[in-house]
């Protein structure tokens, strides 16, 4: 004979609130590298059960859930100005460093442009596709358009580097996405991320 209790009791866990009290609980655990296939699997099965709690989690997060998924960083959006005394009234060089190589961005934020600019072939070479160098070069006073620079995936950080002749770094840390504000003075550059 059946026992009716734990056919229902195996009903309610499958269909019920507790099955996604447990599969939420376990998700929290995980890392999003060996999670995401599972969110995703586990967050479908949750909303064709009715879960009420799966279902808002879906709608809160879909688009960092997207983003994580197709691994699509924001781009960084660059406004750069240079003054018309900029840099002694010469041309000024700036690289934008994206960086893939985790030993490498443990020194590169210390690093001055100077450095840089005396080493850049060098690091290129040695770091290939890990080192994605964005470069321009203005004179004093010219208009530059908003710059766009793609962001990849697994970017470990980011650096801008001003090639000026005057003492100090030069150089500063990005922030890997956003609205950035770069200015080009006299003796150095300011920056400001949004």
């Amino acid at each position: 004979m059946m026992d009716h209790r734990k056919v229902e009791t195996k009903r309610s866990f499958l269909t019920g609130e507790s099955f996604c009290a447990s599969v939420l609980s376990a998700l929290k655990g995980i890392s999003w590298n060996r999670s995401v296939l599972l969110f995703v699997i586990s967050l479908a099965l949750l909303s064709s059960t009715g879960c009420k709690k799966a279902k808002s989690i879906a709608k809160a997060s879909v688009s960092t859930v997207v983003n994580k998924v197709t691994l699509k960083p924001s781009p960084m959006d660059l406004n750069v100005g240079i003054d018309a005394d900029a840099n002694k009234n010469s041309p000024v060089a700036v690289d934008v460093v994206l960086i893939k190589d985790k030993d490498f961005w443990k020194t590169a934020p210390s690093m001055t442009a100077k450095d840089w600019f005396a080493q850049k072939s060098d690091l290129q070479r040695r770091y290939g596709k890990k080192l994605l160098v964005s470069s321009w070069e203005w004179v004093p006073g010219q208009p530059i358009d908003p710059i766009i620079v793609k962001v990849p995936r697994r970017l470990k950080g980011a650096m801008v580097f001003a090639n000026y002749p005057t003492p100090g770094t030069h150089s500063a840390p990005l922030p890997p996405g956003g609205d950035i504000t770069i200015a080009l003075k006299q003796d150095d550059f300011t920056m400001v991320a949004k």
